[in-house]
């Protein structure tokens, strides 16, 4: 089974592996791939981002996006979601205390604090976009 991170080159600008069963440890995010287990190190997240992702009215979750490759203006991006409030806050501590507090976003620190992101959007698509967006211009 190949692994999402060294997956073929598809064109996208910003492509995104949805992390299947995380787990945080020490060294990293332990996921699911089939009946494979992988490891996602800290060492590899450039940069990590979260935000309230849904339509209003609708059930929204936090969403964290962590760039593990930034080529030009493409980046790769592993996601996971959590509910909003305790679950997302233990993730964000997680990612925060795993990946450092120097790749995190502010939205990130915020749901470290709170439980709710300080970033919401209606949809993946617009998330994702910003996303690179804040990847790119940092």
């Amino acid at each position: 089974m190949v692994d999402p991170l060294h997956a073929p080159e598809v064109p996208s600008r910003y492509r995104v592996h949805l992390l299947a069963d995380p787990k945080p440890t020490e060294r990293g995010i332990l996921y699911r791939r089939g009946e494979q287990r992988f490891l996602l190190e800290w060492g590899q997240v450039k940069r990590a981002l979260a935000a309230e992702v849904g339509e209003r009215g609708a059930p929204r979750r936090a969403v964290f996006d962590l760039a593990v490759q930034v080529d030009g203006p493409e980046c790769v991006a592993c996601r996971l979601e959590a509910e909003p409030g305790p679950a997302a806050r233990a993730w964000a501590l997680a990612i925060e205390l795993g990946a450092g507090k120097a790749v995190c976003d502010a939205s990130l620190r915020a749901t470290a604090i709170d439980g709710w992101p300080s970033r919401a959007h209606c949809d993946h698509d617009t998330f994702g976009e910003a996303a690179l967006e804040a990847i790119r211009y940092r």
